[in-house]
Order: C-alpha cells, then structure tokens, then sequence
C-alpha cells in the first residue's frame, strides 16, 4: 500500500480498481473495494496492521462492478449516490455476463464466486453532497456525473488529496460508455483550478494535475473538431475518420487505443448532436 500522508493511503496493484484508505479517529474510511476474496483478506491484514479499529465506512465513487464487488467481503456500511442504488441492484443478475465481457480470465478463475456474489447496496445515498465528519478528518463527497450518472469525487481538505474515481485514470484511456463529457470536461477544469496536491485516480498510478490535463486535452480537442465537422454537415461516419487525436492522446497510440478513440469520437457526435454540450 502506497503512503500518501501519515493519512491517506491507497493501493494500486488490484486488477480492478483503485482501493483507498483514510485512516481516521472513528476507523478506517475505504474508498472503493477491491474484487477478490485474497484481495480482502491482505487488504485487512493491512489495516489491522495500521489500526484497531474496524472499517468504518465503504464510499462508493461509481456503481461499477470493479469498485463495488469487494463489499461483500467487507461490510454493509457502504455510501454512494442516489443513482447507484437501481444500477447496483441490477449488478446482482448481471455481474457474471460484465465479468465475462471485461475480465474473462479472471472470470474463468474465479467463477464459483462471481457466480454467488452479493452485490452490498449502499445504506446510505445522496443526490448533491455529502460530508463524513470522522474525527480529526473531513471527507467530502460531491456529485460530479461524467464517467457514469452516479460518479462523485472525494476530497480530503486537510491533506489536499482528491479521490476522483474513473473520472480520471492514467496510463489508459478513460472508459466513456456511460458517459456524458459536458459534467466530465466541466469537472476536469474545476480539479485544475482547485488547490490539491495529489489526484487518486481510479485506475492507474498516483497523479498531479498534469494526468487531468491530459485527459481534458483529450475530450476539449476531441468536442472541438466533432462540432466543427459536424457543423459543416459531415455524417458521423465521415467525423469518425476525419477527426484525429494522437497529439492529445494521453496513452501511447496503438490498434486497441485508435478502436476506443473511434467510439468515444461516436459518443462525442451523438451528444453534440443531441445538444448536451
């Protein structure tokens, strides 16, 4: 587990999502979970290790299955947003067909599990925001849309350290199936302009604001040439072979990267179409 401050810390090597911990008077606070039952098991031990307390709290940054699953191992004392709760509930009957379609091999591995899983819904929700008075921390939850219709980012004010789920990751492209990039672009200029020191994404390694930068390049310059093109009348197939990212790309380009771009530059044409941004 990587320190961040004598607070804050987080661990990045689960082949699901980023699993963070502040550590707080009242036990520790998790945001996101890890997937695997062994994940869980090392993941207490390290607490244990850090404090006598049990978790406190499980915060939610999204609905998606790679933050959630790991619950059931956990606790029932979990917060998310109102808009998780349908999405998580429908995760009970549709876990094994993402695991199959996003983690086949770790499906295949782990299929007795996932198979009989208990999906933890959140006991606690809100729309706008929320704030967890832990003792001697204050934790922030904000709803923030973007990557999903129930994203939120959590912020430590007395450490400066934002936890900003999938809204930002490094070393891969951001995943926008369920996205709408007006809130996310909207988003990422206000981390810019915020006094933080330290950005943990959902996925990937640890981050400042130059990883936000990048992704915001990524969607603006992507917005831009979308709009013009389709200003000019193109067809969404003629702007899906025009438009060209590689200078803000913010991974090296590759087959797999120019197939997601491609996608994400659809979804793009959709929402301006639709007048969303």
């Amino acid at each position: 587990m990587i320190s961040i401050t004598d607070h804050v810390f987080v661990e990045t090597k689960y082949p699901g999502s980023n699993v963070g911990v502040v550590m707080t008077l009242r036990g520790p606070v998790l945001i996101d979970t890890p997937m695997l039952p062994k994940e869980v098991r090392e993941l207490r031990e390290q607490l244990r290790q850090m404090s006598e307390l049990d978790i406190a709290i499980v915060i939610y940054t999204h609905e998606h299955f790679d933050h959630v699953m790991g619950s059931a191992f956990l606790t029932n004392r979990t917060i998310a947003h109102d808009r998780a709760m349908s999405a998580m509930e429908n995760l009970r009957t549709t876990l094994p067909g993402a695991m199959m379609r996003f983690l086949p091999d770790l499906f295949e591995e782990n299929k007795e599990i996932f198979d009989n899983l208990d999906i933890v819904l959140p006991q606690i929700t809100f729309s706008k925001e929320l704030t967890l008075h832990m003792g001697d921390r204050t934790l922030r939850l904000t709803s923030v849309g973007g990557h999903s219709p129930a994203s939120i980012v959590v912020y430590d004010p007395e450490d400066q350290v934002l936890f900003a789920g999938d809204n930002v990751v490094t070393g891969q492209l951001p995943f926008t199936a369920h996205c709408q990039f007006g809130p996310w672009i909207e988003l990422l200029n206000h981390i810019i302009g915020m006094e933080i020191d330290t950005i943990i994404p959902g996925h990937g390694e640890i981050c400042g604001k130059e990883g936000v930068r990048k992704i915001c390049a990524y969607f603006e310059t992507m917005r831009d040439q979308v709009r013009n093109l389709l200003s000019a009348g193109a067809t969404k197939e003629e702007v899906i072979h025009t438009v060209h990212l590689n200078d803000r790309l913010p991974v090296a380009p590759s087959r797999e990267v120019a197939e997601q771009v491609a996608l994400d530059v659809s979804l793009m044409y959709d929402q301006i179409e639709r007048g969303l941004l």
